[in-house]
């Protein structure tokens, strides 16, 4: 994820109800209601979600579940206090995410998906038991 912009990761509590398949069709919801104009390319496969934007512009989200992410969660309960839109987040429940949606974009220095961004993870949080953080 080198030179990545909005990159985030979105933890998943094994009480969470988020599926890589829900967040697809919340994702294609959200985008047919759009008043963007046209709408954007959403593919799921392997894990995950590419939208691509007709000027070629990429975000990507991706499952998952390997052994490093409960060990990083564990690394961020010691670390940070405030999660990605700086509020307190349940540390205890953190240290049990065993999965992630891993999320980031193309360059762009521009900020054209600025908020393209924000409605990724606004459908994001629409699943329960998520904590968020953005990476830097």
């Amino acid at each position: 994820m080198a030179n990545s912009f909005y990159s985030y990761s979105a933890y998943i509590l094994p009480s969470s109800n988020a599926t890589i398949t829900t967040l697809k069709a919340y994702l294609e919801k959200f985008y047919q209601k759009s008043d963007a104009g046209d709408q954007p390319e959403i593919v799921l496969s392997d894990n995950q979600i590419t939208i691509l934007f007709n000027d070629e512009y990429h975000f990507y989200i991706y499952l998952s579940d390997e052994k490093h992410v409960n060990e990083e969660a564990l690394e961020i309960v010691e670390d940070l206090e405030e999660d990605w839109n700086e509020e307190p987040f349940d540390k205890e429940k953190l240290k049990t995410a065993q999965k992630r949606f891993e999320v980031w974009g193309d360059q762009d220095f521009d900020m054209d998906y600025f908020n393209d961004s924000l409605f990724i993870i606004d459908q994001i949080e629409k699943f329960s038991d998520i904590i968020i953080f953005e990476n830097s």
